[in-house]
């Protein structure tokens, strides 16, 4: 297997890390400081850093303040997410469903279905993309 880095950039001088490897730690609590430090969500409400990513799996950790959403980009491969809710609450509407999801819950999805999330307050939560 080879090993994956993330390269740090301007807005994380300090984000060089293993993306893909055999064993990766993550310290989520250090990441939910870290994204609620960043300019990004100080000043946009939302910011995001992909913790984990391989060939078929990327886990990536979001920021939001109330009222903020976010939802699928154009990518149109097959695939199957997770959204854990860490803290927080939100708003999920697919297939003209509403379904909130609080604290500690996980809602599953079929990426293919459009979807569109908004924070009714300020929430962490761990979306993980299977392909």
């Amino acid at each position: 297997m080879e090993e994956k880095y993330n390269n740090a950039t301007s807005q994380r001088p300090e984000g060089a890390r293993p993306l893909d490897a055999a064993i990766i730690p993550i310290d989520i609590p250090k990441y939910i400081n870290q994204l609620r430090q960043e300019e990004a969500y100080q000043k946009n409400g939302k910011n995001a850093i992909t913790v984990f990513k391989s060939d078929r799996i990327t886990i990536t950790l979001i920021a939001l303040r109330t009222g903020q959403n976010f939802h699928p980009g154009q990518n149109n491969d097959t695939a199957i997410m997770s959204i854990h809710l860490i803290t927080g609450h939100l708003s999920f509407e697919s297939l003209d469903t509403v379904n909130t999801i609080k604290e500690g819950e996980l809602l599953t999805l079929h990426q293919q279905l459009s979807f569109h999330a908004v924070a009714i307050s300020d929430s962490i939560c761990l979306l993980t993309l299977l392909k």
